[in-house]
């Protein structure tokens, strides 16, 4: 007669600690496998978005989308930062003149070149609720979507064929990390525009941040950029995306600085937090979002060195 016999305590311990062994080995690839597929996905959606904005330019007089929205002539500000998508859901108490320039942003403009505008959030995204941040505050109706990327809007009106290095310069990319703002666009960086007689256009370097339309620009965004692998994506003027590596914890002298061509900052603290900003040469313009720039000459070696953050892994965004 065959007698089974069960597992002892000792065995039954034994399998526990194996299966417990190989979780611990298995899941942190399963789930870099995860995010791995979450940053192709997001790679896809940043590239159709390129491309839907290119086939923009080439059916607007070879303009890009335009990121400076308007000027109130009542309270005497730029609106800018944060606008509605879609712009429909301002209330009827907004003025015609802001309903209208919402209509011309950026993501607003281009939806009609888009598959769909679920493409414009991160896969691997945090939404984050936001209200009005000009005129009356009124609450978001549901089923708005999620923004994730930013605009280059040094690009507002900007005319395609001058762009110096398309393959360089970035049109969109995670100027806020991986968050992303309910039912809002952003474009980071985005250029002052105080004279209402003059188009809203990149004037160049050259000007030396002088008063006028487009003579200098608000500063890029410095909120966490660890979206993945401690790196962005960012879609080029030539339509292609690419995934760039920025800075990791603790740069804090000259020799370890980023490169302005390729990084937006040139320091970093704990959680990717931007310490700093690449500027140009007379501290205009961002560096490396310069629609004229060829991301090849170099510029005043001193400045670029620039002088060491004393506070590393302390700098908030």
């Amino acid at each position: 007669m065959n007698i089974r016999r069960a597992f002892t305590l000792i065995e039954l311990l034994v399998v526990i600690a194996i299966i417990a062994i190989l979780a611990a080995i298995l899941f942190p690839v399963f789930t870099q496998a995860k995010v791995a597929a979450k940053k192709t996905q997001s790679l896809s959606n940043i590239k159709q978005i390129g491309t839907a904005t290119q086939i923009y330019v080439n059916d607007n007089d070879d303009s890009y989308p335009l990121a400076f929205y308007s000027y109130d002539p009542a309270g005497g500000y730029n609106w800018n930062r944060f606008i509605p998508v879609p712009a429909s859901q301002l209330s009827a108490a907004e003025p015609a003149w802001k309903k209208a320039a919402a209509e011309i942003f950026v993501f607003n403009s281009i939806q009609g070149y888009m598959k769909n505008i679920s493409m414009l959030q991160c896969p691997d995204g945090s939404s984050l609720a936001t209200t009005a941040s000009f005129g009356p505050a009124t609450a978001q109706p549901t089923g708005l979507p999620s923004i994730t990327y930013t605009y280059n809007g040094l690009l507002n009106g900007y005319n395609g064929t001058s762009v110096a290095a398309p393959s360089d310069l970035p049109v969109y990319w995670h100027g806020h990390g991986k968050r992303s703002l309910y039912g809002y666009g952003y474009a980071s960086p985005w250029l002052a525009c105080n004279d209402t007689t003059q188009p809203c256009v990149y004037a160049g370097t050259s000007t030396g941040c002088t008063a006028g339309s487009g003579a200098y620009t608000t500063n890029t965004s410095r909120k966490g950029m660890n979206s993945f692998g401690q790196g962005v994506l960012m879609a080029m003027a030539d339509t292609s995306a690419k995934f760039r590596k920025v800075s990791g914890n603790g740069r804090v002298n000259t020799a370890q600085r980023a490169d302005p061509r390729r990084d937006p900052f040139p320091n970093y603290g704990v959680n990717l937090i931007p310490c700093s900003r690449w500027f140009d040469a007379n501290g205009c313009y961002p560096y490396m979002f310069r629609p004229d720039y060829d991301f090849n000459t170099a510029e005043n070696a001193t400045y670029l060195a620039g002088s060491a953050d004393t506070t590393p892994n302390v700098c908030t965004p």
